[in-house]
This record gives structure tokens, sequence and C-alpha cells, in this order.
């Protein structure tokens, strides 16, 4: 009997708990009227932390709360400080997330997201910090309590040690990245650069990313999952008037039911499908249009500079 308890708690208390994440995130910003408090890559930890089978980094926990912190913090000193154009701010901001990703030797690339993210917005005030680390937080609690409970393996953190050749990928990574910045702000496609864009791009470029082993697939499920944020957007809050908090969790519960059927596990999906929950109502259809866009044009990259056997094998099945 105790064995069923466990099987049955393995298969749904994680997966809730993931859902829980986003419904307290947004429900506490709609009841605040703060919407800085709405961190979407929060959801794209508590996928690949909670939701996957397994941890979907080579971190620690420690390192998930102090590099989403120290990138938090540039991300709004950046907005501040640094007197550039937007194109150049987001560049400076990407440049520094993978700077800080090599030295952290971890492969724990949300922290992209949590230094783009305020110089997209523009954001300039404290409450956003505070909220991503409240937010990370939270979701490694629930992850220590899902470990107690036997549900989820303690995982042993073994540092990696970047070579010359991953320092070196970071410069083509980085000028594509700026092209599409410099594109996306002079044309007005903003989430072209939408930080789990972002994110998924610079984890598509490393040796060995199994979401490479199936590039169609995997932009597939990043403009799905922005679509769902959308569309869950549009149909419970503007055409029904119910809270935001439902919209965020219906979408998630979406992206989940994505993952389990196209056997992927792209955290970066989630905070997709959250990052609709701040775009202005008006501009609903442009994000996931653009988002889909951006998701094709970063994989397609990816698989042109850093994995040709896997671009090679698509053309010839194409032919």
């Amino acid at each position: 009997m105790r064995q069923k308890v466990k099987i049955v708690l393995r298969a749904v208390l994680p997966s809730a708990f993931f859902l829980l994440t986003a419904a307290v995130m947004v429900g506490a910003a709609e009841i605040l009227g703060e919407k800085e408090i709405i961190f979407p890559e929060a959801g794209a930890i508590a996928l690949g932390a909670l939701a996957a089978p397994r941890l979907a980094w080579r971190t620690d926990k420690r390192s998930v709360f102090f590099l989403i912190g120290i990138c938090a913090c540039a991300g709004v000193l950046i907005v501040l400080y640094l007197p550039l154009p937007l194109a150049w701010q987001l560049i400076a901001a990407y440049l520094f997330g993978q700077a800080v990703l090599l030295a952290s030797r971890t492969t724990f690339a949300p922290l992209i997201s949590a230094a783009v993210l305020p110089v997209l917005l523009q954001t300039r005030s404290p409450v956003y910090l505070a909220a991503a680390l409240a937010l990370t937080a939270l979701v490694l609690l629930l992850r220590s309590a899902l470990e107690g409970l036997g549900l989820r393996p303690r995982e042993r953190f073994v540092p990696l040690s970047p070579s010359g050749a991953d320092w070196a990928d970071l410069w083509p990574r980085t000028l594509f990245a700026a092209l599409l910045c410099l594109l996306a702000v002079g044309s007005g496609w903003l989430y072209l650069v939408c930080p789990p864009l972002l994110v998924a791009f610079t984890e598509f470029t490393r040796a060995g990313n199994r979401a490479m082993r199936t590039p169609a697939r995997s932009a597939a499920f990043l403009a799905l999952s922005a679509a769902c944020g959308a569309v869950a957007r549009g149909v419970f809050c503007l055409l029904f008037g119910l809270p935001l908090a439902l919209a965020a969790a219906a979408a998630c519960a979406v992206v989940l039911a994505l993952a389990a059927y196209m056997k992927l596990f792209l955290p970066p999906a989630a905070a997709l499908a959250l990052l609709a929950m701040l775009v202005p109502a008006e501009a609903l259809a442009a994000y996931a249009l653009q988002a889909a866009a951006g998701a094709a044009l970063y994989t397609a990259f990816a698989c042109a500079a850093f994995h040709p056997p896997i671009a090679g094998a698509a053309l010839q099945s194409a032919k």
C-alpha cells in the first residue's frame, strides 16, 4: 500500500508543485498590483527542477539561488547605469549572462534570462530582484521537499571545466544574438529576443544537447508553448474575465502535457508560456508569432553552426 501511495505521489506531486509555483507567482502579482513579481524563468526552473524526471542542469541549489541573484541584479544595473540604446543593453546583458554561466562551471542557462528580462522590460525597481530570489527559493524548497519524500533523487553536482573551445563558442553565439537584437529593436519585433529564447539558444548550442537530436520538434515545442500562454491569457482573462493566475496555471498544464507527449522537457518552454502573462494584451498574437519565428531562427542557427551533422541529416531527409 505504501509503495502504491509513493507511485501516485511521484506521478502527481512534482507536477502539482510546478503548477503551484506558476499560480502563486502570478496570483501574488495580481493581488499586489506588481507585474514585476512575475518572473517567467521561475516557471522554467520549476519545470526543470520539479516536473522533469531528473534535474535539468548540472548545478546545485546554492548555485541556482546565487546565480539568479547575481544576474537579476546585473540586469537592473544595466538599465540604470549603462547609457546605451536598448539593443546594445540587451547584447551586454546576454554577453554578461554567458560569461557568468561559463565562470559558474554549471549548465544552469536560466541565469541568462534573469539578466536579460529586466533589460527587455526596462525594469528599475528592486521588486524584480526580490521576486526573482523569492520565487527561486520557493522552487528550491519544493525540490528539497521532493527529495526528502524520495520522489526526486539527490543529485551530486560535479562542476564543469570549461575549455578554450567553450569560451570561443561564446562569440558566434553572441554575434548571432546581437544581429537579432538589432533587428528586433529596429523592426519593433522585440519578442524575437525574449529571454527564454536566448536561454534555449544557449542550451541548443552546447555540445551533446539532447534537444538538438530533434531540432524541428524542439522549435515547435517552444513555439507552441508561447502560443499556449497567449491563448490561455486571451481566453481566460480577456474573454471570460477570469484571474490571470488561472491562465498561467492552465498554460503551464498544457506545456506539461506537451512535454510528456513530445518527450521533451525544455525548461524555457514554461518561461515562454508565462512571459505571455506580462505581454500587453493587444500584443498577444504578435508575441506568439514573433516567439515562433525566433524559435525557428535560433534552432536553425544552432544546427548549422554548432551541430553540422544534424543540419546535414535534416537537409538530406528534406530532399
